[in-house]
């Protein structure tokens, strides 16, 4: 378990660096095209997504990439996360966007987000669909497996994307990242109580 966090931990730096240099390194009209990317590998077999793999493999810890042709945990976990970073930040590619990795720039930010429950207790804010919203959440977070989990948080992130288009939810990528890696183990339980309790406390 020891071993998994600090796995967990190398995933959360790669994907940081390479969000980071994604928005330091490249122009809006190729950030939108590199997005575009991303979004267009979303549901397609790893191994048939290579307009992404160059960007990603030179950016990543050689620890990362399995000798025997098999995508690691790791790599699917950095993979995944810029997947969702792709499906929520579109259209909205300013570095504005990328605060929420830089703590030192919104402490306030950084102390009242947890995970991503946190961002997701926004599609609670609607009396009117909570009920509908809290059995989707409730879906995802009790999915039996990895990649049933990562389909239902895509469809929750599609829904918070349209729901939050005036006041766009803090994401920290970093830390998802981290999770997503761990949720590929034993570790799973924790981190899925952890976004239940953010997902379903109150707001202060």
């Amino acid at each position: 378990m020891a071993e998994n966090q600090s796995k967990s931990v190398e995933v959360s730096n790669a994907v940081r660096k390479i969000i980071n240099q994604f928005l330091n390194g490249s122009d809006i009209a190729s950030r939108r095209a590199m997005l575009a990317q991303l979004r267009n590998t979303i549901g397609k077999p790893l191994s048939q997504s290579v307009e992404i793999w160059p960007w990603i493999l030179s950016n990543v810890p050689e620890s990362f990439i399995n000798k025997y042709g098999e995508v690691s945990y790791q790599m699917r976990s950095v993979i995944n996360t810029l997947q969702i970073y792709a499906l929520y930040e579109q259209g909205s590619v300013e570095k504005s966007s990328y605060k929420y990795l830089n703590k030192s720039e919104d402490s306030e930010n950084e102390k009242s987000y947890n995970n991503m429950g946190t961002a997701l207790r926004a599609l609670r804010c609607d009396e009117g669909v909570r009920g509908a919203m809290d059995r989707r959440f409730s879906v995802m977070i009790t999915a039996s497996d990895y990649e049933s989990f990562y389909y239902y948080l895509r469809q929750l992130v599609r829904l918070l994307k349209s729901r939050t288009k005036e006041n766009q939810q803090a994401i920290d990528y970093s830390k998802l990242a981290g999770d997503l890696y761990l949720l590929q183990f034993e570790d799973s339980e924790k981190v899925r109580l952890s976004w239940a309790q953010e997902y379903y406390r109150l707001s202060k």
